[in-house]
């Protein structure tokens, strides 16, 4: 089975080279990166390896860099990368075997190990009304096992598991089911559309899988959003919501948001001025105004 590895870079040039110069020359993969009006020009890094680059010419977001790359390609399967991000050519291609060898596999991820060594909790919960409030009052702290607490799985990641979506900084998904579903929805711009797709896969009776032997490295794993993406990760849990939640649950989303964000404003006015204008901007984006974009 052959992969296109699509990487989208925006800000990468600290990790960029490294991402992907392992996986060029490599039999079976192709390796597109696609150039999200990043304002380092970090493509311009790799032009001399063995890949394709494709120009957005604006920064349109992730889901749409995603889509753009995997548009350009003719793989079997489609190995979507952060380009923080790095897996040896061997464990790209396990992760094509899996989707190979299982019809009913929709999407694959392996154990991702943070910048420590440590495996990063990659397995999630769909989003719930009911850890939505818990996550917003911290009970998620106070039962951090409690699936209805959590949206992340703390539990299980030595064992093969089937899941409901993964984390999707190394995300290996099958091209027929990935092209049936549109790919990636271009109305998350960033956040939320790892959720999205899994989501789609299984409603449409394929299946998300962990695969705890196949390894990558993410050194963004364990960090959690900057204050300036505050607003669109608001947006983007809300956007989710919209589409995928009942009528009656919907405005109870932009509840939990809301709380979610105000009782966050004292703990990012005792951080930084940055947090509490991240806080800000995101209870903002709760409210209904429009988060701002990276350019």
């Amino acid at each position: 089975m052959t992969v296109d590895v699509v990487v989208v870079a925006y800000r990468s040039a600290a990790h960029l080279r490294e991402c992907v110069e392992p996986l060029c020359d490599q039999p079976g993969l192709n390796v597109i990166v696609v150039d999200n009006a990043c304002p380092e020009r970090s493509p311009a890094l790799v032009a001399d390896l063995d890949l394709e680059i494709v120009e957005m010419g604006a920064n349109e977001g992730f889901s749409a860099g995603c889509n753009a790359g995997a548009g350009r390609g003719r793989g079997e399967a489609i190995l979507f990368l952060n380009p923080d991000a790095r897996i040896e050519p061997a464990a790209v291609r396990a992760l094509a075997e899996r989707l190979e060898h299982d019809p009913r596999c929709g999407a694959c991820g392996p154990r991702v190990l943070d910048g420590d060594g440590h495996t990063s909790f990659t397995m999630r919960n769909d989003p719930r009304l009911g850890s939505a409030f818990a996550e917003a009052l911290f009970v998620h702290h106070l039962l951090p096992h409690a699936r209805r607490a959590n949206e992340i799985v703390r539990d299980g990641y030595d064992e093969p598991a089937e899941v409901e979506w993964l984390s999707g900084a190394a995300l290996c998904v099958r091209r027929t089911a990935f092209d049936r579903l549109g790919g990636f929805d271009r109305r998350f711009f960033m956040y939320s559309e790892d959720a999205d797709l899994c989501l789609r896969l299984r409603n449409a009776g394929l299946t998300v899988r962990y695969d705890p032997a196949v390894v990558a490295r993410h050194e963004g794993g364990a960090s959690a959003p900057s204050p300036g993406q505050a607003a669109l990760k608001a947006s983007s849990r809300l956007l989710y919501a919209r589409i995928h939640a009942g009528p009656l649950e919907r405005p109870a989303f932009r509840v939990a948001a809301a709380v979610y964000e105000v009782v966050r404003l004292p703990l990012a006015l005792a951080r930084s001025r940055a947090h509490l204008r991240g806080r800000l901007a995101a209870l903002g984006a709760v409210l209904g105004r429009a988060p701002r974009r990276p350019a």
